[in-house]
């Protein structure tokens, strides 16, 4: 069965559901902007030309505002799918969707497009609401090479997420890895400050976490006056993270036929 029909089906469901939650759905959007005038001010507080961001341009603005950007992207797609697969769980509708023509992963993975979907199109506004309104400085010429760099982080991500997924199908319960997760990298993976503040034995393990790859890629293409330097080993270090997406894939694959062997789909 094609793909493309599962994923409208799915994505326009989610989006109906959400835009009959009208206020949530335009407050969330409008509330960035609030968050984008919090970082303005900060950035005001803080100066120009800090010598931490030297390697980056030494715009705090625009330095913060692309990792804020990231940052909304970690938490929605690393839960979307082990979150899709809990909901459908609960609600008795798991065993059904399984039972169609549709193979298993490719159910989970479409359920969870608007969140990914919704959470890029966050991303997306505050950095132009930031550059058009604020003046954040990027170079508008490296876009591309902005976008293979967010599709790379989507597609990590979502790796993550789906070994995340995997082990709600096999224990029945959200596991607390990917929290952990995102909190470490809010912690060391330069979204907020970078890296090179951090003491040294938390700096070390900075290269552990892809948001840190993700977070330096960016501004190393993006930011005016930015040092490009060791922009290689961030993306030679972000390609070897995505094998992350063929072993989520793999993993949840692994847990759904566990599960159809041992009769569990239907259990929550």
């Amino acid at each position: 069965m094609s793909v493309l029909p599962i994923a409208r089906a799915f994505f326009m469901r989610d989006l109906r559901v959400a835009w009959s939650y009208r206020f949530s759905f335009f407050f969330q959007n409008v509330s960035l902007v609030f968050s984008v005038v919090t970082l303005r001010f900060v950035s005001e507080l803080l100066g120009k030309d800090n010598p931490a961001l030297a390697t980056y341009g030494g715009d705090y603005f625009s330095f913060v505002l692309l990792g804020a950007g990231l940052s909304l992207l970690a938490y929605p797609v690393t839960k979307a799918f082990a979150g899709a697969v809990r909901a459908a769980q609960v609600t008795g509708t798991f065993e059904a969707m399984l039972t169609t023509r549709a193979s298993g992963s490719s159910i989970v993975i479409c359920s969870s497009l608007y969140a990914l979907s919704a959470a890029t199109v966050q991303m997306l506004l505050m950095w132009m609401v930031g550059a058009l309104f604020f003046g954040a400085q990027f170079r508008l010429e490296q876009i591309p090479f902005v976008v293979a760099v967010i599709v790379m982080t989507i597609a990590i991500l979502s790796g993550i997420g789906l070994l995340s997924a995997a082990f709600v199908v096999a224990f029945k319960q959200s596991e607390p890895f990917t929290s952990a997760f995102v909190a470490a990298s809010l912690l060391v993976s330069g979204i907020m400050y970078p890296t090179s503040v951090l003491p040294r034995w938390l700096e070390l393990l900075s290269p552990l976490l892809p948001l840190t790859h993700s977070a330096a890629l960016t501004r190393f293409i993006f930011l005016d006056g930015a040092d490009t330097a060791q922009a290689g080993l961030h993306l030679g270090a972000l390609a070897g993270f995505c094998a992350l997406l063929p072993i989520g894939v793999f993993a949840l694959n692994v847990s759904l036929n566990w599960a159809r062997r041992t009769g569990t789909l239907s259990q929550y």
